[in-house]
């Protein structure tokens, strides 16, 4: 004989024995071990076939054969079912049976019943109404509590939370049912799951916190077209250059920021010619660059300078453009002897100055074809040089004489 209120089912379909009523809802085993029972039914079922087949007369050699294989399997199916029954957390089993004996409702505790078996046993035991399910007090007694349906309700037992939560990420807090530190609560599942935040490894999509998250590879990321904030706990619309957005962690262009509501360049950059990158502003002559727009900014009249060094290694670096030279880390304009100057920087030639305007020989030299030179040339080729060298050879001595 079975137990009492237990079914006995026949192999083929289940080969084991399903309680009646010993959990909330009167929902049988494979409801909490479903990762196990159809493994160690099958294989159960294939051991009592082959004990069948022994009692009966002998078989033809390929129907033994195909028995041998079927034991072979059996075997093969009860070491898979060890390592399954190794790696799956069975989950909690609520009992809704206070084991009260009884003969009426009236003697079960506040929200059960008596249970009979059958019309013929005059005592029962008394069990929870749905939704209900017994715990154990203090006092080594068992009453029946509601079973929480949701985040939020009132509780007084983790067990409550627990049913329907999660058994190891719920508990019962200030009397109210809520997910543990480290969980976070999946709306859609109605469930709390372990937290694992945006680029954290993960075992299912819910445990990636926030909505438009997925695990992929074992990693939470965010959908397509979304990217992790800065604490990395909610997926935010990517915004591009001179897209519309709210914060600076909208934007997804690198050194860009938000400002009057457009994704713009950070004031440290610059927007580049295909206005879908944001280049360092240089400082001065020879740094590094890209495009003329990040010498041109801080440093007129200069240019962006490719070049290839010996190592092979393309670079590009600050200089002056055309016509104009460095100075001072910066690019002034080129001016040539008599030409016209504003200041002293402009003059490129030796040992010339800007003086009234022009750029002039420095004092004690003369202008000798077209640069300022202090020996004195003949007369034949230059005379009025001469005139002027043999005036200041005078005027010098003059001095010096008085």
């Amino acid at each position: 004989m079975g137990w009492p209120g237990r079914k006995k089912r026949k192999c083929g379909s289940v080969c084991y024995s399903i309680p009646g009523r010993d959990v909330v809802g009167a929902k049988p085993p494979q409801t909490y071990y479903h990762a196990v029972a159809p493994v160690y039914t099958y294989a159960m079922c294939a051991v009592r076939q082959r004990k069948r087949t022994r009692s009966r007369r002998t078989t033809p050699g390929s129907l033994r054969w195909l028995s041998a294989v079927g034991l072979t399997v059996a075997v093969l199916l009860l070491l898979l079912l060890t390592i399954i029954a190794s790696s799956v957390v069975q989950c909690q089993t609520f009992i809704r049976r206070t084991a009260n004996v009884c003969r009426t409702d009236e003697e079960c505790p506040v929200q059960a019943y008596c249970e009979r078996y059958n019309s013929v046993h005059e005592y029962g035991v008394c069990s929870c109404m749905a939704g209900y399910f017994a715990v154990t007090d203090s006092n080594n007694t068992r009453r029946c509590l509601r079973a929480a349906t949701d985040i939020g309700d009132y509780c007084l037992h983790n067990d409550q939370c627990q049913y329907t939560l999660s058994t190891g990420n719920s508990e019962c807090r200030d009397n109210s049912c809520q997910c543990v530190d480290g969980a976070h609560y999946v709306e859609r599942e109605k469930r709390c799951y372990k937290t694992s935040f945006l680029g954290e490894y993960c075992r299912l999509t819910n445990n990636c916190i926030g909505n438009d998250t997925y695990c992929r590879d074992g990693i939470c990321v965010c959908t397509p077209g979304k990217h992790p904030n800065t604490d990395r706990n909610r997926c935010l619309q990517d915004a591009k250059l001179g897209d519309q957005c709210f914060r600076d962690e909208e934007c997804v262009t690198d050194n860009s920021r938000c400002s009057q509501e457009i994704c713009t360049c950070r004031v440290s950059h610059v927007l580049n010619e295909l206005r879908n990158r944001c280049l360092p502003i240089a400082n001065k002559i020879y740094d590094l660059c890209e495009e003329n727009i990040q010498c041109l900014y801080n440093i007129p009249h200069s240019q962006c300078r490719i070049t290839t060094g010996t190592d092979g290694i393309t670079a590009g670096r600050c200089t002056c453009a055309s016509r104009f030279h460095e100075a001072g880390f910066k690019c002034v304009s080129s001016v040539h002897l008599n030409g016209v100057c504003e200041v002293h920087d402009n003059c490129i030639d030796r040992d010339t100055t800007c003086i009234h305007g022009r750029c002039r020989c420095i004092d004690h030299l003369i202008e000798v074809d077209g640069i300022c030179s202090g020996s004195v040339r003949s007369a034949k080729h230059h005379p009025e040089h001469s005139i002027l060298a043999i005036a200041c050879i005078l005027l010098t001595s003059w001095r010096i004489i008085s």
